[in-house]
């Protein structure tokens, strides 16, 4: 067998987490990772070791998933609230008076430029957060109740 690691030929190999990776490596490489122990086996190479990932205990890191942000509301759900007609016309000639660019005025928002320019097209519509903050950022009135 050879060091997984640098590819010397070895006799005896030590398991080592290196990344998130299992590696059997020689002497010499096992300081790159850290070493997995194994509960009485040996690590001689040969056929009475077929089994040895069996047998292997890792600790791995414990990773926590960051906790989901809620969920943009669509204007859709709402029952009460609807977009004003031509919104998309409206903000664009008002991001234009302000000399905005499309980059410009979705980096303000902390949007993607795509977003706005769909928006402007009117081929989407924005969600609730993202019209609120339209209206705020360009003095304008997007949502109407009815």
């Amino acid at each position: 067998m050879n060091c997984e690691l640098c590819g010397k030929p070895i006799k005896f190999y030590h398991e080592v987490m290196i990344e998130d990776s299992i590696l059997r490596v020689c002497d010499d490489c096992v300081k790159y990772g850290k070493e997995i122990k194994k509960k009485n086996k040996s690590n001689v190479i040969g056929p009475a070791n077929v089994s040895l990932t069996n047998n292997v205990q890792i600790q791995r890191p414990v990773v926590h998933s960051p906790k989901s942000a809620p969920r943009k509301q669509r204007l859709e759900e709402q029952d009460d609230i609807d977009l004003v007609e031509n919104y998309g016309e409206i903000i664009r000639k008002k991001r234009e008076e302000m000399n905005l660019s499309q980059e410009d005025f979705a980096k303000k928002l902390q949007e993607k430029k795509n977003l706005i320019a769909k928006i402007e097209r009117e081929e989407i519509k924005p969600d609730l957060q993202t019209a609120r903050k339209i209206e705020k950022m360009l003095g304008i009135k997007l949502l109407d109740k009815f």
